[in-house]
Formats: structure tokens, sequence, C-alpha cells
């Protein structure tokens, strides 16, 4: 979700010829381990479930600017009708999500995620499902704010700024280009970890010894949410610690 469409091409073309085309295709590194993650909602057939089925035709018949939406570079040129192709990749993330969750081990969770992103259009699926819970939520928050409700403070500066001044210029300037040509701001992690209900606690090895060192979306959380801890090359390229290793001190 944080590389340019010329980076992602050229990250392609670099693995297939030093691979060879008989050797898996990875997108990202092979490892990844993240901590029991998913909340009971999204498992089998409860009702968050089938609320996030209902979802894509709920919003859009509700905000006809969703209809801009851009499918990911994986999926352009398909003729397939916007609603059912959303409703597909939150099927999907709801699917990988909670047989992650019901997977005991971190080998066995990491043997899981090595195979997911063996596979683009699945790959790029989710990260389409992701965005749409993102604009689902910037929508209740653009919503209460006007109706004068309380609202995290990364709200009202998501909202503040002259490209999305409302979700659907949010939609047109921003997210439709992510994993495209740009990625999240600072802002949009935020809204990143609003939508996914997780903490996003992000290590910037560059600014170590200073208070920008650990980052954390959002700055107050609520305890019960789970913890992905990420660190940081720059602020559009992001590792994932998933083994545990022996103490180093700096």
């Amino acid at each position: 979700m944080y590389r340019a469409a010329d980076e992602i091409e050229k990250e392609k073309e670099l693995l297939i010829h030093e691979r060879g085309s008989s050797e898996p295709r990875l997108s990202v590194a092979p490892e990844m381990d993240i901590m029991d993650y998913c909340k009971k909602e999204w498992r089998g057939n409860t009702q968050k479930a089938t609320c996030m089925k209902k979802l894509p035709e709920k919003l859009i018949s509700r905000y006809s600017w969703i209809k801009q939406w851009k499918l990911g570079l994986k999926f352009d040129g398909k003729s397939e009708d916007l609603v059912d192709r959303i409703k597909a990749s939150l099927t999907l993330l709801r699917k990988k999500w909670a047989g992650l969750a019901e997977m005991r081990t971190a080998e066995a969770r990491q043997i899981a995620c090595d195979e997911l992103f063996t596979n683009e259009e699945e790959e790029y699926s989710l990260y389409e499902a992701v965005k749409f819970l993102m604009l689902n939520r910037a929508i209740e928050l653009y919503d209460d704010q006007e109706k004068g409700k309380d609202v995290p403070f990364f709200s009202v500066l998501l909202f503040a700024r002259d490209t999305s001044s409302d979700p659907g210029q949010l939609l047109r300037n921003h997210l439709n280009q992510v994993g495209r040509t740009g990625g999240l701001e600072q802002v949009e992690m935020f809204l990143l970890a609003y939508a996914v209900r997780h903490t996003i606690q992000v290590y910037r090895l560059s600014k170590y010894n200073t208070e920008e060192f650990i980052t954390v979306y959002p700055t107050d959380p609520p305890e019960d949410w789970p913890v992905v801890t990420l660190i940081a090359e720059d602020d559009r390229h992001y590792n994932v610690p998933v083994r545990v290793c022996e103490e180093t001190y700096l």
C-alpha cells in the first residue's frame, strides 16, 4: 500500500530476474508474523460479518460518488461490477483474517502469509478491502463531525486539508492513489488504525534517540486493541518484525 506504481513494476522485474519464473513470486518479504489480531465479530456468519457483506451496496446507494472508486492496478481493464468486486474483496479479507486468527503458532501464520503473497490478485484484492474499510470509517467520522459529535483529533485534521474536505475528496485525491502512485500520509495512518481497530506501533530507525523514534497510531488507543509493530525505513516503506531474537543494545 506504500509503493508507487513504477516501484511495484521494477520490484516485480527484479524478483523474476533473481529467482527465475519457476520459483514462487513474492511481492513482500517471505516472513510475516503478526500476533493474534482477529476480533470475534469477523468470524463466520456473525452479525458483523453479515453487515460487512452488505456494506458496499449500502454505501454506494447513499453516496453516488463512491462509483468514482478506482480499483487497483491488478484489476485495470476488467469490466466486473464495482459493488461485486468490493464485496468479493471484503469477503476474502474476512476469510483470510479469520483463518489466520485460528492458527495458534507463529510458524503456521508465517506459512499462510507466504502463500497469500504469492497470489497477486488476492493481495491486491485485500488492499482494496482495507481501503474500503478506511473510506467507510472516514464517512462515519465525517458524519459525526458534521453533527457536532466528539471525534478523534486526527479526523479534524483529515478533513481540514484542502484535498480532503469531505469523504468524496478523500476518495478521489488520496485513497484512489494508494497502491497506484501514492502511499498513506501520516494522518491517514490514524484512519487505517481506526478502520481495522488495531494499534499501529512504528519504530522509525532514522529517528533513534529522538521523541519520534516510536510513533503510535492512534496516540491514545483503546486498551483492548491488538498491537501491530512495524519498522519504518522512511514514510513509504515499512517492515514487519516476525521473529523473537536475542536482545541487542544500541
